[in-house]
């Protein structure tokens, strides 16, 4: 693997922030090339690394956190949700009979 700049960083991160609005197989496989690229980047660059750049991707990684737990968190309701709503139903067919 060729060592990434950071603009091929950066532009990785913008491309699982769009993967996150789709499908999630995408999104993994494009936070996993992110992961790869970041520690070929600091493995290479090392102490050398532009230290505002990486603040930079330090913030947009953190924006993206921030949304994936958002996420999570109502793909978590929605689950919440409709067990809820099947044990009510599950009830009801119950009582009804």
């Amino acid at each position: 693997m060729t060592m990434p700049d950071i603009g091929e960083l950066h532009a990785r991160l913008d491309a699982l922030g769009i993967a996150l609005d789709g499908d999630v197989h995408d999104a993994s496989q494009q936070m996993a090339a992110y992961h790869d690229q970041l520690h070929v980047y600091i493995a290479e660059v090392g102490a050398h690394a532009p230290v505002a750049a990486l603040r930079g991707l330090l913030q947009l990684q953190n924006a993206l956190l921030l949304r994936m737990q958002e996420r999570q968190q109502v793909i978590g309701e929605a689950l919440r949700l409709a067990r809820r709503t099947e044990n009510a139903s599950r009830a009801y067919a119950g009582d009804a009979s």
